[in-house]
């Protein structure tokens, strides 16, 4: 039998080896490369489908020695230069990136209007690689005049990878966010807003510039989005906060930084709260909040965020037919996969997700 060869770079880290675990155990008809730019790593686990591949994506062409019938990259690790992005665009190869942060991100969707784009570039680059943002697109497309607004609760004992931290340098710089009465310039870690997690623990989040808020508003029903954020310990949050308030942040090193937003520990869950305003077709005012808990921590639930997406792209030979564009998470409709069939993948593998509605006549 013929295997249909995938790459994920970034397949030996934190995020890339679940992606690689989860894929492996749906698709027994899988070769999974597993790129990284070190020779002799132990492999995740033993598997005789699982293969090495010598990779770095510094150089001018991270692919140049990359099989001919690749089916599929992956990207869980930061691109910093584009450089594996428009490898895989030349070569028409389909990609999955969940490592860029809005900056990079614009950036790259800027430098793909120069280039022939022949196969899907899935940018799920938003939190959780996207789970987020699908998540808020499928709960809010019954809806008209949506407000977004994403909370997460980030664990300080969850295990991250070190590229979890590449948005601390940006952590005093503003950046706009699309409001009901227009786009409005905002700074991180400002205006916060109380919220209840599903954990029960209450908190005060804070804002946070994330690919999310620039991608869901691009649907005609949604009017504003935004993100926040909360670590689960307040001191932290509170610690924080008063170092990017009070720009003694800018003054750190890069590396004294990293060491306080990078710690990661042995494993926790991780909490999101999703709430969306907008109108039924009753012209009703509907408040529905969405509470999502992965047990098995935000890595996971980043992992599963490509591997919604890669099924697809897998599977298009055989049912479906992803479009040669650049998508985001939320364009789920491209993916010919309902929204039970979204939500009942990620019950499958563990996530909790529990909808509460209250519907008031205006």
């Amino acid at each position: 039998m013929n295997l249909t060869k995938v790459l994920v770079v970034g397949g030996y880290g934190t995020v890339g080896s679940q992606i690689v675990k989860i894929l492996h155990d749906r698709h027994p008809h899988l070769e999974l490369l597993l790129g990284g730019r070190s020779a002799g790593k132990p492999l995740p686990f033993a598997s005789a489908r699982l293969k090495p591949f010598l990779l770095d994506v510094s150089k001018p062409d991270p692919l140049a020695h990359a099989p001919e019938d690749l089916t599929l990259i992956i990207s869980a690790v930061n691109d910093p230069d584009d450089m594996l992005l428009l490898a895989a665009v030349h070569r028409q190869i389909p990609l999955i990136d969940v490592t860029r942060w809005t900056e990079r991100f614009t950036r790259s969707i800027e430098r793909l209007k120069n280039e022939n784009i022949n196969a899907p570039v899935i940018l799920a680059s938003g939190w959780m690689g996207g789970t987020v943002a699908l998540l808020a697109s499928i709960h809010a497309s019954s809806l008209q005049d949506v407000q977004i607004h994403l909370h997460a609760l980030y664990s300080l004992q969850d295990k991250a990878g070190p590229d979890s931290t590449d948005y601390m340098d940006r952590m005093t710089i503003p950046f706009a966010v699309t409001t009901p009465t227009g786009v409005k310039e905002v700074t991180p870690l400002s205006d916060p807003v109380p919220v209840t997690f599903p954990n029960g623990y209450h908190t005060k989040c804070y804002r946070l510039d994330t690919p999310d808020h620039t991608t869901l508003v691009k649907a005609p029903n949604v009017t504003a989005a935004d993100f926040r954020i909360a670590f689960d310990n307040k001191l932290s949050t509170f610690a924080l906060v008063s170092l990017v308030k009070s720009r003694i942040w800018d003054l750190l090193s890069k590396s004294t930084r990293q060491k306080i937003l990078y710690n990661p520990g042995t494993g926790s869950p991780h909490h999101v709260v999703i709430q969306i305003n907008g109108r039924n077709q009753h012209d009703m005012n509907v408040k529905r909040q969405v509470e999502v808990t992965d047990s098995k921590g935000q890595t996971h639930l980043t992992a599963l965020g490509a591997v919604i997406f890669a099924q697809q792209i897998i599977r298009q030979n055989e049912s479906s037919t992803v479009p040669p564009d650049i998508l985001f998470p939320e364009d789920f409709g491209h993916f010919e996969k309902s929204a039970d069939d979204i939500l009942q993948f990620y019950r499958s593998e563990g996530v909790q997700i529990v909808i509460h509605d209250e519907t008031k006549k205006e």
